[in-house]
């Protein structure tokens, strides 16, 4: 029997990709996991205050007209029954809906970005510091909320603007339409109030009136709203006094808002008198701040605090209980 040669087994080359190519690829993947996660908050961010934004759309206006109103303090005709009773008489109920649209858009840019990129910064700044800022300690959670309100609010002022305006009282009715019509108004007024030649630096200048008010309370409440949350659920889950749930949202939304109702009320005061201020009656914060104190007292700056506190109160919760539910639909974990 012959012998058969047998030829030798051709086997393919096993190539092994390095360990930093593995490495690289892993981390890419990593990177674009949590970039997804970061949209997806953003997202559950925008559509749980736009919810609660349009739940409490008509404590904002009341509140809006107690803070523009400058009756002796304690006066009971700013009361917020007053206010809502007037309203309804005089303007119908459909005036509780005032600024309805602006106050969407507002949502979108301001409070999407406040708190929907308040976990993006928190990482960012445990990176950068390289452990050396806890990530429990309020410390990383004040520099996340600081600078994503600093965002939010400063981008979101002309939106804003436009919410107040189309909220206040005129006696002859409102000059406003429509949302686009308040901002092509607004626009026109400083396009001929400007001392500059040119009609753009005017209009923008109108549509960022009040911008450092409406920046340093986005801060404030953002601060004491979005910190408090988060440092009151870490607590009461640490001490394992409850558990991840409705119950704990609700527990630390419900603190919150009384938290951010009491630090930025009196910024808010200033801030609707700012944007209002058609007139140029004041040239800036402090000359506000210091005709309020004149005219009105220290207690003016807590004018319409009822309704700031049931507004920002009823916002909060249904802005943390749904922002949460939303995140839970979308695969994300819980704050």
């Amino acid at each position: 029997m012959a012998n058969v040669a047998q030829a030798p087994l051709m086997t393919a080359p096993i190539t092994t990709a390095p360990l930093e190519e593995k490495v690289a690829q892993l981390d890419g993947r990593k990177r674009a996991g949590k970039s997804k996660d970061y949209a997806l908050k953003y997202v559950a961010a925008c559509i749980s205050n736009m919810t609660a934004s349009g739940v409490s759309n008509p404590l904002d206006i009341i509140k809006v007209r107690q803070q523009l109103r400058t009756q002796a303090p304690g006066s009971r005709a700013n009361a917020f029954w007053s206010v809502g009773v007037e309203m309804a008489r005089t303007e119908g109920i459909r005036s509780m809906l005032g600024g309805f649209s602006a106050s969407m858009l507002r949502e979108i840019v301001y409070s999407g970005l406040r708190l929907g990129s308040y976990e993006f910064f928190k990482d960012t700044f445990y990176d950068m510091s390289k452990g050396a800022l806890n990530r429990e300690g309020l410390a990383l959670k004040v520099s996340a909320a600081a600078v994503a309100a600093t965002i939010g609010s400063a981008l979101a002022n002309p939106a804003d603007l436009v919410k107040v305006r189309m909220q206040a009282y005129y006696p002859a009715g409102s000059p406003y339409r429509n949302m686009r019509h308040a901002f092509a108004s607004i626009w026109q007024e400083g396009a001929r109030a400007t001392k500059s030649n040119s009609s753009v630096v005017g209009g923008l200048q109108a549509l960022y009136r009040g911008v450092d008010a409406t920046t340093v309370r986005g801060i404030v409440l953002s601060v004491s709203q979005i910190c408090s949350y988060d440092q009151i659920k870490q607590t009461l889950k640490k001490k394992e006094i409850m558990e991840e749930g409705i119950g704990l949202h609700f527990t630390a939304s419900m603190f919150a808002g009384l938290f951010c109702s009491i630090t930025s009320n009196p910024v808010d005061v200033v801030k609707v008198r700012l944007m209002n201020d058609k007139a140029r009656e004041f040239s800036g914060v402090t000359d506000c701040i210091r005709s309020i104190i004149r005219r009105e007292g220290l207690g003016a700056f807590y004018k319409g605090f009822s309704m700031c506190w049931a507004r920002l109160g009823t916002h909060t919760i249904v802005t943390f209980l749904i922002f949460e539910r939303v995140r839970l639909l979308l695969g994300i974990e819980a704050m």
